[in-house]
């Protein structure tokens, strides 16, 4: 009988490692993959306020949708008109928000997009962005049409708005304020781009050095370094606060329709016509193209909190998203051959795998492959690790690197590695 109970537990033992071991050899997933938007309505403008579970997206015909639970699932929201929705922006949290649209419409949410208010902008042109740049009662919109753009301003939470630019050569299309509400830039077709330095109080033309038709700007860290991007697969970069700007060669002709640069991260995307992503890792030098798995023109893009999850939205109702940047991703699996030199790691929903390579010295033995720790980003140890599947499901989100332990004073690779929920 106990032979029996002992025969049973190492069956048991077996099979256990076995559901490990084919959960580490899952195949690969794709970076961009589609969420059910419930609709073929063309989607123009998607924002995630305050993190990656509560968005929105809106376009045609006052559309307005929202979903809570990081995309699986999309409500239809009562806007209260029938405008073709260009934009949209919650300044602080998913509770306030506005949305901008044609015909010169402006409508503001208190209620997470629950119920709408409309507000007069005084205009009748296409108005297509928004932007508040630190708090919900200052914000700016643009807009216009051919040889009548426009930018307004109000500084009460929409319940007035003033015109601060007009007679523009070409509609705005863009408008961002870096970080504060005194200096920023706003772009439009053939080229144009003008800097306000006194809070959207006069504007001033820049020289961008092409006549493509201007999309999107954005300046994720400071005021000095931004992007655009717009037709014939242009973007754009300046270093210095707009004084002028560089084409970074992007290898695409087609249109850009929106740019997302998670701020502190270095990298960025840029979506468009054709189902176009584009993505950088060296703050725009480069950029290479990403398998999206759509035709259908994109019209905008958002990464939220960091550079691993975002959306993209675009005609006939199509959503993306990506919970890794965009890239292809080999799911871990058991790898008896894996050097020390390569010091692979893998983060998957709270599991930091490590090959077998990462063996610990022997007592009292020199090797080539020291015992790994993993540290934060401070450099500070927060747990050793070993060969397999180490649980880092209790530590926070954020950068980490895994370090062999120092050998006859030489310093062992180094992984980073990204933990996230």
């Amino acid at each position: 009988m106990a032979t029996t109970q002992e025969d049973k537990v190492k069956r048991e033992r077996l099979t256990a490692l076995a559901a490990v071991l084919l959960a580490f050899a899952a195949p690969a997933t794709a970076g961009w993959f589609p969420l059910n938007s419930g609709t073929v309505t063309e989607l123009s403008s998607v924002c995630f306020p305050a993190d990656t579970a509560l968005g929105f997206a809106a376009g045609g015909g006052g559309l307005v949708l929202r979903t809570t639970d990081a995309g699986s699932s999309w409500e239809s929201l009562p806007s209260g008109v029938h405008n073709w929705i260009t934009g949209l922006c919650f300044p602080v949290d998913a509770e306030t928000g506005y949305a901008v649209a044609s015909g010169g419409v402006i409508i503001k949410t208190t209620s997470g997009g629950s119920s709408w208010s409309r507000q007069s902008s005084g205009l009748t042109v296409d108005l297509r962005s928004a932007w508040f740049p630190v708090d919900a009662e200052t914000g700016y919109v643009s807009g216009g049409d051919p040889a009548d753009g426009v930018i307004l301003k109000t500084t009460n939470g929409g319940q007035d708005w003033v015109v601060k630019a007009s007679g523009l050569s070409d509609p705005v299309t863009s408008v961002c304020f870096p970080i504060r509400t005194l200096v920023g830039y706003a772009v439009g077709w053939q080229g144009l781009v003008v800097k306000t330095t006194d809070g959207g109080a006069s504007w001033v033309p820049e020289s961008s050095g092409t006549s493509a038709d201007l999309a999107s700007v954005d300046f994720p860290d400071d005021e000095m370094t931004g992007y655009a991007s717009g037709s014939g697969g242009t973007v754009l970069k300046t270093t210095d606060g707009g004084d002028s700007w560089a084409a970074t060669p992007t290898g695409v002709n087609d249109y850009l329709a929106s740019l997302s640069f998670p701020p502190g991260s270095g990298a960025g995307y840029a979506v468009g016509n054709g189902g176009v992503i584009l993505k950088t890792t060296d703050r725009g030098t480069s950029w290479s193209a990403e398998t999206s798995g759509v035709s259908d023109f994109l019209r905008s893009v958002h990464f939220p909190v960091d550079d691993r999850v975002g959306y993209a939205a675009g005609r006939n109702g199509v959503l993306l998203k990506t919970t890794d940047g965009g890239a292809w991703v080999e799911e871990p699996g058991f790898r008896p051959a894996d050097l020390c030199p390569s010091r692979s790691a893998t983060i998957v929903r709270g599991v930091l795998f490590l090959g077998a390579g990462h063996n610990p010295i022997p007592p009292g033995e020199l090797g080539l492959c020291p015992k790994p720790v993993l540290l934060d980003a401070a450099g500070r140890k927060v747990l050793e690790v070993v060969p397999g599947a180490n649980d880092v499901s209790r530590l926070a989100p954020g950068v980490y690197f895994v370090r062999g332990a120092q050998a006859q004073a030489q310093a062992q690779a180094v992984r980073k590695v990204v933990i996230t929920r």
